[in-house]
Parts: structure tokens; sequence; C-alpha cells
């Protein structure tokens, strides 16, 4: 949504541009077989990961937007078609029904809208009749694995527009990684209390990024409506100065757009729709990919008659998933209470492709104290506890197993805690002091959580769980 435009004066569609679409039903106008009319310039390649964001003005609402509506659909069409990117988030459908008809136009892609019955939580958080987001993908280059809606306590903040989250199975140059796709439409306009908004959405959502994806390809993708050196909003920083301060963890490819005052829209200045991703996949960007595609340039009265933002593109490279690496996260010396069964031992794969570690051992200082049975598999990005004895594993704990000698006798005083593989190399290793040990009940543990080199912490600094044997140090699944 342009952020300065009031949007509650309803546009006259003409009846016979209805009757020459094929009618409308209770979701919006439909649209019948689409030819090319626009020859858009494609973009994107066959060995890249090409990302595109894009808001839609009102797209499939009769009474706002352009008024040709079979027009707008067919120039949105064209410019998907042409453009040949992987994924696009949208943003301001209304329609359905509009989507859908676009979609089966759209040979070799899929998708679907925030309400579609595949989003967890979708039809609670989308009427049928508002602005929703929505995902296309090739069907040749992604597989989709879930769709839920995140940050509903945050509704309001989010304008009632809360995000949705997919997560998918990217398949390219013969490699398979799963990627997380974030589509949101934040708040709009320039008035202090939208920028409050929009700064406090920023920081619900750099919360939930923290601890639910400390290591993954994540990528947040949208219409912003706001710049992120400045505010629109006059005399505010950027509503997500959090995010552009944070360089270990996040990086705005689309930053490049800020510096050179690159608008995304027909009408402001600034550059309001963004890509944000996660470091790991902010060091895939391919330099110099990041652009406005200027489709007025190609599109005769684009502005009017398709909608008032550009879409806007990223390529990544696809270099392949990194290899398994296994690391002790998590150790309990001090067992709660004096039973010395409840002492465990935690392992993650932080690498990108999963490990086989049947025969892989678990020592201390002074002797093994577990074999993983043979055809024990550790995903990528995922965990497995060994507890001293399976009789002491809390209820409800997942990924969690009794040692194979009944035993892991850690020494409260300071110990060597080893993992080595079937060879017998020491793949990782941690010598502890007393003083993590020192706490009845409380485990050390990595910090930042599920992190290779990072030092060893009492678990109660870093979170407010005593211990999270088989979950992320804040409690969430691996």
């Amino acid at each position: 949504m342009n952020r300065f435009r009031n949007r509650s004066l309803p546009f006259f569609l003409a009846v016979v541009v209805l009757a020459a679409c094929g009618g409308q039903d209770e979701d919006g106008p439909q649209l019948g077989a689409v030819q090319q009319d626009v020859a858009v310039a494609p973009q994107g390649t066959a060995t890249t990961l090409d990302i595109a964001n894009w808001n839609l003005e009102w797209w499939g609402d009769p009474n706002n937007g352009p008024t040709n509506e079979t027009l707008q659909q067919s120039n949105v069409h064209d410019a998907i078609a042409g453009t040949d990117f992987d994924i696009w988030g949208l943003e301001e459908v209304v329609s359905n029904a509009a989507f859908n008809n676009l979609k089966a136009q759209l040979p070799g892609y899929t998708g679907f809208v925030s309400n579609d019955a595949v989003v967890t939580g979708g039809s609670a958080s989308y009427s049928s009749t508002e602005q929703k987001v929505a995902i296309l993908y090739k069907t040749s280059i992604a597989s989709l694995v879930s769709a839920r809606i995140i940050l509903t306590a945050n509704d309001f903040d989010f304008a009632g527009r809360p995000p949705m989250e997919v997560t998918l199975d990217v398949t390219l140059n013969g490699v398979t990684e799963r990627r997380v796709f974030i589509v949101l439409h934040m708040k709009a306009f320039n008035d202090t209390a939208s920028w409050q908004r929009r700064a406090n959405a920023s920081a619900a959502l750099k919360s939930y990024l923290d601890s639910t994806y400390p290591s993954q390809k994540v990528f947040v993708i949208g219409d912003w409506n706001d710049d992120l050196d400045t505010s629109i909003t006059p005399g505010q920083p950027s509503p997500y100065a959090n995010f552009v301060a944070d360089t270990a963890r996040y990086g705005f490819p689309t930053r490049s757009l800020t510096s050179s005052t690159s608008s995304t829209t027909c009408n402001n200045p600034d550059p309001v729709d963004h890509q944000l991703t996660t470091n790991e996949q902010f060091a895939e960007l391919v330099p110099g990919s990041v652009q406005v595609y200027r489709l007025d340039a190609q599109i005769a009265s684009y502005c009017t008659t398709t909608t008032d933002h550009f879409p806007v593109l990223a390529r990544y490279q696809v270099k392949g998933a990194a290899p398994a690496k296994v690391i002790l996260n998590e150790i309990l010396a001090n067992e709660p209470g004096s039973s010395t069964a409840g002492e465990f031992v935690e392992i993650v794969n932080t690498g990108g492709t999963a490990v086989d570690i049947g025969g892989w051992q678990l020592w201390d200082a002074t002797a093994m104290r577990h074999t993983f049975a043979a055809g024990t598999t550790l995903a990528a990005g995922k965990a497995i506890a060994v507890f001293a004895s399976a009789t002491a594993i809390p209820a409800g704990t997942p990924n969690a197993i009794g040692s194979s000698t009944g035993a892991l006798s850690l020494a409260n005083g300071g110990d060597t805690v080893s993992i080595r593989n079937a060879a017998g190399t020491v793949v990782d290793s941690f010598t502890y002091p007393a003083s993590l040990a020192a706490q009845d009940g409380v485990s050390m543990n990595r910090n930042p959580d599920a992190t290779a080199g990072a030092s060893f912490v009492l678990h109660n600094t870093i979170s407010t769980l005593a211990s999270s044997p088989g979950k992320h140090a804040n409690g969430a699944a691996f």
C-alpha cells in the first residue's frame, strides 16, 4: 500500500468490463484465458535462486485500485511470466478467485493466499475481502513443507496483517535445501502512530527470528512501508534499525536501493519494498543483482493500470548444502536431585546435511559412556540428548535416549566431554570447570545456542529454563 494515498475512496468499475471478463463472483472478478499482451524482458537465470516481492494494489478488488480489473490482471500475468523469477512474495491480494485464476494461467507455478486452507491459522487471521499476502513459486524449484500465520499476538502492530511463514524445500543445481520465506505487509502512512506500530512489529519480528531461526536460511520479503536509513516519518529513525544494526545475524539486500535512493513506488521517493535475510542466506546474494524492476518502461500507463509499486528483484547463489557438523551443545553434569541418571549431553548437527552417527561415541575424561546404535541419523539442524539412563528422561522430552552403558559419570568438579566418530576421531570436545556444574539441575549451554565454537555458559543466564534437552535454549523445537 502506498503510504500516503487514502485508500478509502472507491473507484467505479464499468459493468461492461465485468461482462467482458466473465462476471464477478463473491471473491471478486474472474479472469478468462490470458494472452501475452506485453513482452516483459526476463530477469531470472537457470542457476540462481531468483526472489521477487511485489505489492499488487488491491488485486482483485473492483472498488479500489486500478479501475480496469481485466487489464490489471493481464498486466500482472505478463509481468510475472516474463520476468521468469522462481519465487514471488505478493501483497494486497484481495480476491482468492483472481489469484487462483492467475496461477492457472502460469504453467509451472503454484502458490496460495494467506487465508488458504493450507495455511495454519490463515482463515482466522484473514477474511475473504481484505488485503492479504500470497506466495507464488515454480514447482520445478520448490516444494511445500509447511505454511502458517505467525506473530498473531502482534496483529495490531502489523495493521491486521500478521506475516505468513512458508517453509519450502528448494532444489537447484542438483542440491536440495530447506528455506523459510516470510511474506509481510507492514503498517502504512507516515504519521507517528503508524511509525510506532511498524517499530513494534519490527521488534516482535526480530525477537521471533532470533529465537526460532538462529542458524537457518530465512527470507523476509514484502512491503515494509518504510525505508532503512531514516524513516518516512519526519524526525524518526528507521523502524527497522534493529535489523540494520545486527549485521552479525541479518542483512538487507535491498539496502543498496536505500543508498541509491531508488524508489519502489510510482509516487514517492523512498524505497519501501524490501528483502531481509538471515546472515546464512545473505552470504549467497549475487552482487549487483538487486533491482527495482521499472515495468513502467514496458507496460503502458503502468502506474494507473497495474499497481503503484514496482517489483523488487534479487538473485542468490545456490552453493550447495554445508556438510554435516556435529557439536556438543548442552551438558548437564549436576543432575537435578541426587540421581545421576538425570545427567545428559546434547549434541546438534549445525551443518546442512544429515549424518549417520551409528557407532559414534560419547566419552568423559576417563571412559566411553555411550555408543550410538547402528543406523542412527542426525538430520541437519537437529539435536539428540543422551541421558545417563532412559528412566530419567523427563516426560515430553524430544529427541532423547538413554546411554548404552547406563551412566555418564560427569564430575561436578570439572570434566571433559567429547564426541568421537566411528573411526575414533574426536569430532568435538569441551573441558568444563566446576563453575559450570555448580548449580543443581542447571546445565551449561552454547551461547549463542547451537553455534559451533561458541562459549559455554550457565543455561539460566540465557534462558528462563534451567536446561532444555532436545530443544533450543529458549525451549523452541529443533
